[in-house]
């Protein structure tokens, strides 16, 4: 996408330039590992289109956009821990290829690294307005993190539960991607509720779609394996349509996979086959394009800019994924 090589060799710069001592080393190595790790960096680009948006120069927006991505791989090495994952980025692990305590120790010192990145925000923004965004957003973060652990054992969550906790656990960081870009652009309270919007509606069309594509996507592509959502068991918007549509029979079926917590091939695939028989798939892409849609909606009231047309181009891309 030669539209965010801007954006993308900026922010590989940055991220090379960082002060990340060499010792002690086991405090340090594994955040360069991470951050040397194939990465998008989706959200210091939308922190970097935001605050052009906004007027201002995209390098004024550079300390916020580094936070958000440094903060953004702190999350990673603890969700990395929490799910037990192997593997990340097509890499081993922090917590594998070290150890558990060395993966908590580098993610702190992660986060505390992207507090340090705010203090090199210009003087003339509001750093009290940056700071509370920012730390209520990974707030947010966390809440959303601690509904999706609750409702591995739950099985009576609502697909609305499922979107509380999507806007908190994906949408929550987007939405201050976006927020922090325009505070560096000194942007007024409606821009910034205006991204705010997008980003949250960008959050939830993003993770619904990763549990269609989950389903219908080429694995070669998709890098996962065909319907790992449901061998997991997990509650995706998917399945929660699927328990809350299915009729009886289908329903005590389900739910008892579920609550056994096993599923083989042929499980998966009856499931995939319910989820056609009741409509969820077109449901689900329904309501991806409905929050798509709301985020372009969102951006009208900025003005037509490169920066404009870079992040509705991201969108059109997202939108229309295939991984």
């Amino acid at each position: 996408m030669d539209f965010l090589k801007t954006y993308a060799t900026l922010i590989e710069s940055e991220i090379h330039q960082l002060n990340l001592p060499e010792t002690p080393k086991t405090l340090y190595e594994p955040q360069r590992y991470i951050l040397a790790s194939k990465a998008k960096r989706v959200r210091p680009m939308l922190t970097l289109m935001a605050t052009g948006m906004c007027g201002e120069s995209i390098e004024k927006g550079i300390p916020a956009a580094l936070a958000v991505e440094l903060v953004h791989n702190f999350s990673l090495i603890h969700d990395d821990i929490m799910d037990q994952a192997d593997s990340r980025r097509g890499s081993e692990t922090v917590h594998i290829k070290w150890d558990e305590s060395t993966a908590i120790l580098s993610g702190d010192g992660m986060l505390i690294q992207a507090m340090i990145q705010l203090h090199y925000v210009a003087d003339n923004v509001d750093h009290k307005k940056l700071s509370r965004v920012f730390l209520e957003g990974i707030n947010k973060v966390c809440e959303g993190q601690a509904l999706d652990m609750e409702f591995e054992n739950r099985l009576n969550v609502t697909p609305d539960e499922y979107m509380d906790m999507i806007s908190g656990k994906t949408g929550a960081l987007i939405s201050v991607s976006l927020v922090m870009g325009g505070i560096c652009a000194k942007a007024d309270q409606k821009k910034l509720e205006a991204l705010s919007e997008v980003g949250y509606s960008l959050g939830r069309a993003f993770q619904v779609q990763d549990d269609i594509l989950d389903v219908i996507a080429d694995p070669e592509k998709f890098g996962k394996k065909k319907g790992g959502d449901i061998y997991e068991g997990k509650k995706t918007y998917l399945m929660l349509k699927l328990l809350e549509r299915c009729n009886k029979e289908d329903g005590k079926w389900l739910i008892n996979c579920l609550e056994n917590k096993a599923m083989n091939q042929d499980d998966v695939l009856r499931v995939i086959n319910l989820y056609e028989k009741y409509g969820i798939i077109d449901d689900a892409e329904s309501l991806m394009k409905t929050y798509y849609l709301k985020a372009e909606k969102a951006l009208e009231i900025f003005e037509e800019t490169k920066y404009k047309g870079d992040l509705l181009q991201l969108i059109n891309f997202l939108k229309n994924r295939e991984f």
